[in-house]
């Protein structure tokens, strides 16, 4: 009869112990839910304006068109702007990452140079060509120094561009990696 009752309250031990174990693994798995459902929803930001928007319609990308260059959003291809003289500010596009503001600031100071530099260089290498074409033996030694020089200028101004567009593809890289941790 002893061996009954000791045999009975281990049972019993045993059983509200697992009882207990499923209590707590259900109480655990309820509390999981929400972060389970929250990592399958749309991340959603807030864009500069204060609007929420999901990673695919707020995603930045870059195209090159003829003479242009446009800064796109989402897959529908959305003209967020037309960058380049006259255009907003980049800074101002991505201000949701300050990392992305501190490379579109490098990019639109790498682009200011690099633009006038290469527009200087070629005005002079194309006067400097057209000089050289005239035939007069006087200038031709300067006119050929001139045209070397222009030519160097923008060589110089491309550097410049080449590293704007560095730039500005790290500011877009930072804005879309912020837009895709919803901060």
């Amino acid at each position: 009869m002893i061996y009954a009752r000791v045999t009975t309250s281990l049972r019993a031990a045993r059983l509200s112990s697992l009882v207990a174990g499923i209590a707590a693994s259900i109480v655990i798995a309820l509390a999981a839910l929400p972060a389970v459902a929250a990592a399958q929803e749309p991340v959603r930001v807030l864009t500069p304006a204060g609007l929420p928007c999901e990673y695919d319609s707020c995603v930045l990308r870059v195209e090159d068109g003829w003479l242009s260059r446009k800064l796109i959003r989402g897959p529908e291809g959305t003209v967020v702007a037309r960058l380049g003289f006259g255009g907003p500010s980049l800074a101002g596009l991505v201000q949701i990452s300050d990392s992305a503001v501190a490379h579109a600031r490098s990019y639109q100071r790498h682009q200011a140079v690099g633009s006038a530099l290469t527009t200087v260089g070629s005005i002079t290498a194309i006067a400097a060509t057209i000089v050289l074409n005239r035939q007069n033996r006087d200038v031709r030694d300067e006119a050929i120094a001139v045209n070397v020089g222009g030519l160097a200028i923008w060589v110089v101004g491309n550097t410049f561009l080449y590293k704007a567009r560095r730039e500005m593809n790290r500011s877009i890289w930072w804005y879309n990696r912020t837009v895709m941790d919803g901060r």
